[in-house]
């Protein structure tokens, strides 16, 4: 009898477990306004309100027509846990396996890190709502000192792990709550400005240019490139979807929904907080603006406005932990890294994965520490992996023409994909070349970046060549008994001329 097996303890299932809605996952996309909260500051200083507004309404956008293509690779693989990252590697392994690779790890970096980005943010609010004067600090031999955000920090990402550890139904419930109370702490943000005498809105705040020439179009695209995970961020639905009561409706739902409703908050937010508060306040306080902005609509009563705000935070890091955990098992179940993050855990959730994906930000946030380094360093995996599911969305339609397909798109999107593939990967050449052109980063975030990368690699061949103990194929794909098998280099690969266009709902 193993151990998992022994009395006193429930075996570990062979299978993600379904209890989730189309709803549950919206609730996990609330963390997108903490990408908005964690932006907002740097990008206003640096562009200009109008001009931060323009980028995330036409990114949000992108991020809406890409929700259609995910739609229809969810239901290709309904009982796939990983999301885009899972379709990236089953629509590149066929043409080139370590890409494929890549583009799971990537998206799992930029989930991941983001939950210490969060952490740093939410300890720097409590600090300056709670205890403003303390002078906590601890000193390591390496990385940097460890004031009380970063503490907070720790603390909130070993909290996060734990909500998810023992099941996702308790994380969700948990942010249905703190859910509720961010569009509690939305509206009095977004209503407060136009009632309060202490901050009264002024449209003249808001203007196209911040402290760099506003139409460079180099430091468009770079902050385009930046922000693209706070933005795209929607596609996180579709990392539930084998844990969806309804895999295929319930995905799609709330990837469309979620999208539609992450563009109306990254428009109406930053136009009210910056009318309010103005470009240059908020750009000498681009971390604690959140604060200053419910000081002026709540007065001495502030820390009530920001509770909401760091319960936001409390969803994001709970989405992020979720999201990158379930990323790094995806992976490990599709074969692209060590088969050791592939297993459940005796509550129905990656354990393994989970805990990995914890102590890897702990490590980060005590290596890096500042937000908008981790961000420039993590942003460049998670455009990676979101541009190649876009295109795996083509390379699936290609040469897969006769697999399921419960939704279907029509044939014009096809052109869409292309489309998105090319301007996404323009944003990447440009943002790789000139990471400096924001003014908070540079070389050394690209190059930890693209390190992160290259350990996806690494992991890939110990899996293909020490652990499954076979040769290492460039190009492989699925047998009928699920083995990997490698594609002949003389075979042509097959498409087809008759796909019809329709949608239908045969799975159920």
């Amino acid at each position: 009898m193993s151990s998992l097996e022994s009395p006193g303890h429930s075996p570990a299932p062979d299978h993600m477990v379904r209890t989730l809605t189309w709803r549950d996952g919206m609730v996990f996309a609330l963390n997108m306004p903490i990408g908005l909260f964690l932006t907002l500051g740097y990008t206003v200083g640096a562009i200009g309100g109008w001009t931060a507004i323009s980028i995330w309404a036409v990114a949000c956008f992108f991020a809406f027509l890409q929700s259609h293509l995910f739609s229809e690779m969810a239901a290709m693989f309904p009982d796939r846990s990983g999301g885009i990252s899972v379709y990236a590697y089953e629509g590149w392994k066929r043409h080139f396996a370590p890409l494929g690779a890549i583009a799971a790890f990537g998206y799992w970096m930029g989930w991941s890190l983001s939950l210490s980005v969060e952490g740093v943010v939410l300890g720097t609010l409590i600090e300056q709502a709670f205890f403003p004067d303390n002078e906590i600090s601890v000193r390591l031999p390496i990385g940097h000192d460890l004031g009380l955000p970063y503490l907070i920090a720790i603390g909130a990402i070993v909290t996060a792990w734990a909500l998810n550890y023992f099941g996702i139904k308790i994380a969700a419930g948990v942010a249905r709550i703190t859910g509720a109370l961010l569009v509690i702490g939305l509206a009095v943000l977004v209503v407060g400005p136009f009632l309060s005498t202490g901050a009264d809105f002024d449209v003249t705040r808001i203007s196209w240019a911040g402290s760099s020439t506003p139409f460079d179009w180099k430091v468009i695209v770079v902050w385009f490139y930046i922000t693209a995970w706070t933005t795209y961020g929607t596609e996180v639905c579709a990392s539930f979807a084998a844990e969806y009561k309804d895999p295929v409706k319930d995905t799609s739902r709330a990837l469309r929904r979620s999208a539609l409703m992450i563009m109306g908050l990254y428009i109406l937010v930053p136009y009210v907080v910056v009318g309010a508060l103005g470009e240059e306040t908020i750009g000498a306080n681009p971390v604690n603006y959140i604060g200053i902005a419910f000081e002026h609509i709540l007065g001495s009563y502030a820390w009530l406005g920001q509770v909401p705000v760091m319960a936001a935070f409390v969803i994001a890091m709970m989405t992020a932990t979720a999201d990158g955990g379930r990323s790094l098992y995806g992976i490990a179940q599709s074969g692209g890294t060590i088969r050791q993050l592939g297993e459940l855990n005796r509550y129905g959730v990656p354990g393994r994965a989970l805990t990995t994906d914890m102590l890897i930000n702990v490590v980060i946030l005590i290596v890096l520490g500042e937000p908008i380094a981790i961000l420039l360093a993590s942003n460049l995996g998670y455009l990676t992996a979101v541009t190649l599911a876009v295109g795996a969305f083509v390379l699936l339609r290609r040469d897969r023409p006769d697999m399921l397909r419960p939704i279907r798109l029509a044939r014009p999107w096809v052109f869409v994909a292309c489309g998105l593939f090319a301007v996404n990967s323009f944003a990447i050449v440009v943002g790789i070349l000139n990471p400096g052109l924001t003014g908070y980063g540079g070389l050394s975030e690209t190059i930890t970046g693209i390190g992160i990368l290259m350990i996806a690699c690494v992991l890939w061949y110990y899996r293909q060549r020490i652990q499954e103990k076979t040769q290492i194929e460039w190009r492989i794909r699925d047998t009928p008994h699920g083995m990997l098998r490698p594609v002949p280099p003389t075979t042509s690969e097959t498409t087809t001329s008759d796909e019809h266009d329709s949608v239908t709902d045969t799975r159920s």
